[in-house]
């Protein structure tokens, strides 16, 4: 049973706020038929809380939607206008709670539920609270849907559990600044500021020792246990791309021998790739982005000296893992680093 590890072709992100934003955009009198045209997407689907759909169909919805409505801020607008408690079982769990950090510890549990496509944690750091999301693939075409829609529906969240008009010092986003964001910030209550190392939220230390005004230990267990209950019986088919990353990730991104592999995920070595040529991709390339993502992220993040990197990524040498990364991304993995310390994009 997996929650958090998928591929763009699994059937496995919940459509709380798409469903939203299609019943919000037929509203506004926007053409359904051309919303969901290409996506395999159906207005039933889109009112049944237990469908799921992949995240190619998501970024289809997505994009038609952008271009039919030529509002390029559409994600932060529509969340400004979705209720934080639509983010069901987990809000009012979470609502529920005794104190701040009970809440966001809630939250970092369960927001999976009703938005699978963010992986969501918190943490102290000096004076603040920080709130930091991620998505949980990649979602390039559609970033500033998916990590401004993420920002504003989280902040509201919080404005609401706290019942204050202004909590949030500022957010981070590791994005470029939008086309027109001077005329949409605006609406904001809060700074943006773009280009950053991660997708955050920046709030006083205070309120993790908050007492919340909702606070009910009877509604708060009932809730917990709710959570729990829908969490367990949350589960999709994994395609054979997420197999795959799984297995990588057991043997820390080391390149495993196509036969191994296959071995291990029980397919013959024909049936593996043929099941991957299907997917549109072959074994090497599937492992060469595993790998390479891995790297990025190691580089942005860890702090590691590149030599350990190198070696906990199965390279030989150095300069092996020097050439290779190059291959990748065109820059020396020095070079990357520095990119992103100086928040180059």
């Amino acid at each position: 049973m997996s929650h958090r590890s998928f591929t763009p072709k699994d059937a496995a992100l919940t459509i709380n706020y798409l469903g939203f934003v299609f019943r919000s955009l037929v509203a506004e009198g926007q053409n359904a038929t051309t919303l969901l045209k290409g996506t395999g997407l159906t207005q039933e689907g889109l009112l049944n809380p237990d469908f799921r759909c992949t995240f190619e169909q998501h970024k289809a919805f997505v994009q038609n939607a952008i271009r039919q409505t030529g509002d390029p801020h559409l994600g932060p607008r529509m969340a400004s206008r979705f209720k934080p408690l639509n983010i069901g079982l987990p809000a009012s769990a979470a609502m529920s709670s005794d104190f701040g950090a009970t809440a966001l510890t809630v939250l970092q549990q369960f927001i999976s539920l009703n938005f699978s496509i963010l992986n969501f944690r918190f943490y102290q750091e000096g004076d603040h609270v920080i709130l930091h999301w991620q998505p949980a693939l990649d979602v390039a075409e559609i970033e500033y849907f998916v990590i401004g829609s993420s920002m504003v529906v989280c902040e509201n969240f919080i404005r609401l559990l706290l019942l204050e008009e202004k909590v949030t010092e500022r957010a981070e986003l590791a994005m470029p600044e939008p086309p027109g964001w001077s005329t949409f910030k605006c609406s904001l209550s809060f700074p943006v500021r773009f280009n950053q190392a991660q997708n955050r939220i920046l709030l006083p230390s205070r309120i993790l020792n908050q007492p919340l005004a909702g606070a009910d230990p009877l509604v708060h267990q009932n809730m917990l246990r709710l959570c729990e209950q829908q969490l367990a019986e949350s589960y999709f088919d994994e395609g054979i791309d997420t197999q795959l990353q799984k297995l990588i990730v057991k043997h820390h991104y080391h390149p495993l021998p196509i036969e191994q592999a296959a071995a291990e995920l029980g397919f013959s070595e024909r049936s593996l790739r043929r099941q991957l040529s299907q997917a549109g991709t072959t074994y090497k390339k599937r492992i060469d982005g595993f790998r390479e993502t891995r790297a990025r992220e190691l580089l942005a993040i860890s702090g590691l000296p590149i030599t350990t990197i190198t070696y906990d990524l199965g390279f030989s040498d150095p300069s092996n893992f020097a050439r290779t990364f190059k291959r990748w991304v065109g820059v020396s993995p020095n070079q990357y680093r520095e990119r992103i310390q100086s928040g180059q994009n």
